[in-house]
Parts: C-alpha cells; sequence; structure tokens
C-alpha cells in the first residue's frame, strides 16, 4: 500500500481518487504528527464488497455457502437461497 502525506494527498487528490478506483490499490493518507490519525483511501466500489462480505460473514451465508462447497452430492438447484 503505497503512503503520502497529508500536504501530498491534498496537493494531488485528483489523482490519488484516480489511482485508487482504477488500481483498486488503497492509499494510505499518514498523519506526520499522530499515526492513529492515518486513513486509508479506498474506491468506492471496494468498500461496497467489503460491506458485503460482512453482511454475509455476519448473517451465516457464507458459512453456509461453504458447507454447501464441502458437500459433493448438493445439487445447488436444490438450494433455497431464499432461507440462506
Amino acid at each position: 500500500m503505497e503512503t503520502v502525506t497529508p500536504t501530498n494527498a491534498r496537493k494531488n487528490l485528483y489523482n490519488i481518487i484516480k489511482k485508487v478506483t482504477s488500481s483498486s490499490i488503497p492509499m494510505e493518507i499518514t498523519s506526520t504528527k499522530d499515526e492513529n490519525e492515518s486513513v486509508v483511501m479506498i474506491s468506492k466500489s471496494d468498500w461496497n464488497a467489503i460491506q458485503e462480505t460482512l453482511y454475509l460473514q455476519n448473517t451465516g451465508v457464507l458459512d453456509r455457502i461453504h458447507q454447501f462447497e464441502d458437500e459433493e452430492t448438493e445439487v445447488l438447484g436444490d438450494i433455497d437461497w431464499s432461507t440462506l
């Protein structure tokens, strides 16, 4: 992950946004005063993907999918997707 200072981020904000959205590689904006004030910039599509994964994990859907993957005899057409 590439790192920039807040000053450089301000100067190059448009280019940083273009780079992050086109490459899907996050950019860390590191505070020179306090590491706890640093942030990570990610694209909106990557953020949405993370949120969807967290939702699926928190609701147990990912666990169910892993169970179905482990069952060799399961026919995907027989899965009641509305109950996951």
